[in-house]
């Protein structure tokens, strides 16, 4: 959307987005951040070193999420287990990369100095939404480091079903006028539909995304959407010889992806397979982090 197309958008925006404001609970704790310097940018990440022999378990977020929405998976962990849960560049509260970092690929690489630059030399995957096209493409591309990989409620087949609001998205590329044009109202539809209204988000959690998904992270998206949409073609079999375990969590009240994007994965990589998850909504990370910590525990 060009500049002054989204400044007309802006106040149809800001008088949408209350009226799809979902309930909010406010007990929560937020995960404390810093910032790492990596290829001269700043990095929002969140981190807990590995207590000797542990597995560090890397969290990453879709969009218009960030790190936060795993404050309840990293509370959950094992003390002894270390964390890595981050935003991607030019999202959240990361800085744009100095070089192009939109597909998978590209957030593959910079995955690995940001891990890299943390000393983290294996790890566990656990990824959702447009994170896991990142998890996908890391563990393909360092499978020494990367050990197990849980993944939930992503677009992983370009050919599959989607919700409408998916679908919509997608036709004619809508979502490079949407997103930028009403980046508010996209942050208070998402969560409505990620969540069960008897699992708000956290005020304070729910703060961090709307305050952080800006026109211009939306832009962003814009291009990590453009990106998805070439990986998507790519299909899935060039990730046949992924040696490690992969586990898909998929709950039946999932409102975009069905479990049909699953199977499809589960049915080119040796060893992966379905769970599903009775009640589980697309933001299994917040509203149900016990199964997410279960199935990184039990992949086998």
């Amino acid at each position: 959307m060009s500049g002054w197309l989204a400044t007309l958008a802006r106040p149809w925006d800001a008088l949408a987005s209350p009226l799809l404001r979902p309930p909010r609970a406010g007990d929560d704790a937020c995960l404390s951040s810093q910032l790492l310097e990596v290829e001269g940018r700043a990095v929002r990440l969140s981190h807990r070193v590995a207590q000797a022999g542990a597995p560090t378990v890397v969290l990453l977020p879709g969009y218009p999420d960030t790190l936060q929405i795993f404050a309840r998976v990293a509370a959950a962990l094992p003390p002894a287990t270390g964390y890595v849960a981050l935003d991607f560049p030019g999202q959240g509260r990361s800085e744009p990369s100095r070089v192009p970092t939109y597909s998978p690929a590209d957030r593959a690489r910079w995955l690995v100095e940001v891990l890299e630059a943390l000393a983290v030399d294996r790890c566990w995957l656990m990824a959702h939404d447009m994170g896991a096209h990142a998890a996908l493409e890391l563990a393909r591309l360092d499978p020494r480091r990367v050990e197990r990989v849980v993944l939930s409620h992503a677009l992983l087949d370009g050919a599959a079903r989607t919700s409408r609001a998916i679908a919509v998205l997608r036709r004619a590329r809508a979502y490079r006028a949407l997103l930028p044009g009403f980046p508010r109202a996209t942050v208070a539809r998402s969560i409505a539909t990620f969540l069960p209204p008897e699992t708000p988000l956290s005020s304070a959690i729910y703060d961090d995304v709307a305050s952080t998904f800006t026109i211009a992270s939306a832009r962003t998206t814009v291009a990590v959407c453009d990106a998805t949409e070439v990986w998507l073609a790519r299909g899935l079999a060039r990730f046949a010889s992924l040696p490690m375990p992969l586990t898909l969590l998929w709950g039946d009240a999932e409102a975009h992806f069905p479990r049909v994007h699953a199977e499809r994965l589960a049915a080119v990589v040796k060893r992966a397979r379905v769970v599903d998850v009775r009640g589980g909504w697309h933001w299994l990370a917040w509203q149900d982090p016990d199964c997410i910590v279960a199935a990184l525990a039990n992949t086998a």
